[in-house]
C-alpha cells in the first residue's frame, strides 16, 4: 500500500541532502511526529537514495471539532 510519495532534486552534495533528510523527525518545529522508523532504504542504480520509512505521530483533533464532541 502507498499512501504518499514525493520526489523533489536538490542542487546540494549529496551528504548534505541524505544527512538532512534522515534528520528531519524528530524536531521541536513538528512535536506532532515523535519517531520514526526506517523499513527499506536502497540506492539505485542511478545513485538515487529510496527510503521507506514509518512516521510515528499524534495529530489530535481540531478545536472545533472536539467542541461538538464534548
Amino acid at each position: 500500500m502507498k499512501i504518499w510519495t514525493s520526489e523533489h532534486i536538490f542542487n546540494h552534495p549529496w551528504e548534505t541532502v541524505t544527512k538532512a533528510a534522515m534528520q528531519k523527525y524528530p524536531n521541536p518545529m513538528n512535536p506532532s511526529v515523535f519517531g520514526v522508523d526506517v523499513l527499506d532504504r536502497s540506492v539505485d542504480s542511478r545513485g538515487r537514495l529510496h527510503s521507506n520509512r514509518l512516521l510515528s505521530a499524534e495529530w489530535g483533533l481540531p478545536s472545533i471539532v472536539k467542541s461538538f464532541i464534548a
